[in-house]
């Protein structure tokens, strides 16, 4: 594979393609060889991307850093195809970048690629779309735990969740065995107690979060403002109206209550109470 075989891949915008081609074109990958590594370790991954675009220089819509990191996801499929992993989960995860460019065309009216610091995930292996979810490998103090997020465009139906839970399980327990019986958390505004109180019964987000045991909830979390209306720099009255969640959210904001968040841990029998 390369990049331009790539690109067609994930179906990145034709605007970033070109960008990104452009500047690989005359790019001399020697000038950032030493940072590639940064991005295998998780306790550099903040500062490494940050001396990565001090290098690349002035890169107003991110794609010299776009490129940069495609070019790393070459190598990584390389990887994928040692350790026998499939191309319809390669091409899944590495789409991450399309639907966060998409989504920036969408509220700004332009294309850019804001999300270089979560990109080290995918690229070392360490995050993975697996049908509606993605799942990430977390170790800190000898202790392992993946970590379960919910991408823009996830399918919230019971099956299409029951479906990736399943897999991610056989997933891990066949290519990362020491992750393969580890507890899936997920911290995430979509577990909010909250929500309760402002979706029927049979929404499928309660749905999603009866799959899951609470065992923390912060209640001063407004990262659902970025997830919800898509932007955090708009006052409260200009909030989006769109949907009917949006228009119950925005009620509560306005009346100075807080949606906030939780983390869960998914149960062995997910759909028990279901």
């Amino acid at each position: 594979m390369n990049l331009i075989e790539l690109c067609g891949m994930i179906c990145l915008p034709e605007q970033m393609t070109r960008s990104v081609l452009d500047f690989a074109s005359d790019y001399e990958e020697k000038s950032t060889e030493s940072l590639s590594a940064v991005l295998d370790d998780p306790s550099q991954w903040d500062n490494g991307v940050k001396e990565i675009a001090g290098v690349l220089g002035e890169d107003p819509d991110g794609s010299k850093m776009l490129a940069f990191m495609l070019l790393r996801a070459v190598d990584s499929h390389k990887e994928y195809k040692k350790r026998g992993i499939n191309d319809t989960i390669f091409t899944d995860t590495m789409k991450f970048c399309t639907r966060f460019i998409e989504e920036h065309y969408k509220l700004y009216g332009t294309y850019a690629f804001k999300w270089a610091w979560w990109f080290p995930r995918q690229l070392s292996l360490r995050e993975f779309r697996i049908g509606a979810l993605e799942y990430e490998m977390i170790e800190r103090e000898k202790k392992k735990w993946i970590n379960i997020h919910i991408p823009a465009d996830a399918s919230m139906g019971r099956e299409r969740l029951r479906e990736s839970y399943e897999d991610a399980r056989a997933f891990f327990t066949r290519y990362f065995p020491d992750y393969g019986q580890s507890d899936m958390m997920c911290d995430s505004w979509l577990l909010s107690p909250h929500l309760t109180k402002l979706l029927p019964e049979s929404s499928n987000i309660l749905g999603f979060q009866r799959a899951f045991e609470l065992v923390h909830v912060d209640e001063t979390n407004d990262s659902f403002i970025r997830w919800v209306f898509g932007r955090t720099d708009i006052p409260v009255r200009e909030l989006r109206e769109d949907t009917s969640l949006q228009r119950k959210i925005k009620a509560c904001l306005l009346e100075g209550s807080n949606l906030g968040a939780a983390t869960g841990r998914l149960q062995e029998d997910p759909w028990k109470e279901s």
